[in-house]
């Protein structure tokens, strides 16, 4: 079984967000269980290569918009692997984008509709020896409907995985015909752009043999969605074909410095360290934390922000590190000076060591997102023995057990969240906190779970392909 997986970052070489993560760490567990997988991203300036091996493969012909654009194709190994990844460089294209996540901003749609395009030239110059693409997110959408034009029934079999229903890839309806298709013959295409835009994620999941995305949670919610829309009839329309498979995460890259024998030495020790190192008030005050990009419309920021000052009056300390929309990182600025930076500590920078150092002197960790396709932290968190307290949507609801291993919340309030705070205060030091911490260090979210489930869907997806073959031949 040979695979390619296709997307726009893969950690550590390019790492925009958690999409990087996930296609840094799934090709690496799909190895172990024998399957033959490369990984395919665009060569963007900030990819990160230093001691790695990188050699030019091949050049190929990209046509697009009429022209015919050189692209290079450089190899290398993801990082403690033998996946091969290929790297696609045309500075036209991919020297304008690759320093943050890629929302789907028009230009991005074009960037990445000739990212599509350049994939498929490579599957052709292959000669067509993948079994199976696994496409992943906006990004990628076009893949499968090219292949489907480039190849017909010898096409490999597709998956389209969505990481975020929120980031579609909506750009203008000329990309269709830069990148090579005919409205005239695809019907879904053309109904697409009747309004002038095309929604490149709709695309993906209209045209991909199956469609999962990253929680089985997720799932039930996109299909339960009471939004409208073209792309949620599509989904619904392909519901039999449509799964959550939760993710995992690469425990390699978090090594810790405590386990279930020394976690009360190892955290008590942290977090007086942590509290030094941010001049906090050194005390026994419990530390709640949070990791996280500051996104409003997902993240939760509205409700956590009324939330911290009810924290601060019940003797706790709050310790925020993440960047993102400006305005919001000024607002919590303002509440660390209004109620003192010894107890409020707000850190707007990327520094993944101080991150694992939250973690490990954290006693609970706050993930109120509105929505939450998987998530990452909170599995990050348990790891650490930091227990997590968490609104009960997507991933968040498939790994947090309620009582045991986290406190969950259902409605979307300041609220529902200072009565999970309560319990928190209420266990805390106590044997249930013990027994919670325990418990958290003792669970399994590793990419293995995830590649399983993958490596059954491939099967499943490529033998579908294959009868279509001989019925259609």
């Amino acid at each position: 079984m040979k695979i390619l997986i296709a997307a726009s970052e893969a950690a550590p070489i390019i790492k925009l967000g958690g999409l990087g993560d996930v296609v840094g760490s799934l090709p690496k567990a799909l190895e172990k269980l024998g399957v033959n997988v490369a990984v395919v991203i665009p060569y963007f300036p900030t990819a990160v290569v230093a001691g790695l091996k990188v050699y030019k493969s091949l050049d190929l012909l990209v046509p697009f918009n009429g022209e015919s654009h050189k692209v290079g194709v450089y190899a290398t190994k993801l990082p403690h692997s033998f996946v091969d990844v290929f790297l696609l460089k045309n500075d036209d294209f991919f020297s304008t984008v690759g320093k943050t996540a890629s929302l789907g901003i028009r230009s991005e749609v074009e960037v990445f509709s000739f990212f599509a395009r350049a994939v498929v030239e490579l599957i052709k110059t292959k000669f067509n020896t993948y079994d199976l693409v696994h496409c992943n997110d906006w990004h990628t959408g076009l893949i499968a409907q090219l292949l489907q034009d480039e190849l017909g029934l010898e096409r490999p079999a597709t998956v389209m995985t969505i990481h975020n229903f929120s980031y579609q890839g909506i750009g203008d309806a000329r990309t269709i015909n830069e990148v090579g298709l005919d409205p005239s013959v695809h019907q879904m295409v053309a109904w697409d752009i009747a309004d002038g835009d095309v929604n490149m994620l709709m695309q993906g999941i209209a045209s991909a043999d199956f469609v999962t995305t990253v929680s089985p949670t997720y799932a039930k919610e996109l299909l339960a969605s009471t939004d409208e829309g073209k792309i949620f009839d599509v989904l619904c329309a392909r519901k039999d074909r449509f799964i959550g498979i939760l993710n995992g995460i690469d425990y390699d890259a978090f090594p810790r410095p405590l386990d279930i024998m020394t976690y009360q030495v190892a955290k008590e020790s942290a977090k007086q360290s942590l509290l030094t190192k941010l001049n906090m008030t050194k005390d026994d005050a419990p530390i709640f934390s949070m990791i996280s990009r500051l996104d409003p419309n997902q993240k939760g920021l509205d409700i956590l922000i009324d939330a911290i000052p009810e924290i601060v009056s019940r003797r706790g300390r709050f310790i925020l590190l993440g960047s993102g929309n400006v305005e919001w990182e000024e607002k919590f600025k303002a509440l660390s000076v209004k109620y003192s930076s010894t107890n409020i500590s707000i850190n707007t920078v990327f520094d993944p060591e101080l991150a694992k150092q939250i973690y490990t002197a954290s006693d609970f960790f706050v993930i109120p997102s509105k929505f939450e396709p998987c998530g990452l932290t909170q599995m990050i968190s348990m790891w650490y023995g930091a227990v997590p307290v968490a609104h009960s949507v997507g991933g968040l609801r498939d790994t947090i057990a309620h009582g045991k291993t986290g406190f969950l919340f259902d409605d979307y309030s300041a609220g529902a969240l200072v009565r999970a705070l309560d319990r928190c205060f209420a266990i805390y030091k106590s044997q249930v906190h013990s027994d919670m911490i325990e418990a958290c260090l003792k669970v399994n979210f590793s990419f293995d779970k995830s590649a399983l489930a993958y490596k059954a869907l491939y099967e499943k997806a490529i033998q579908l392909r294959q009868d279509a073959f001989v019925a259609e031949d």
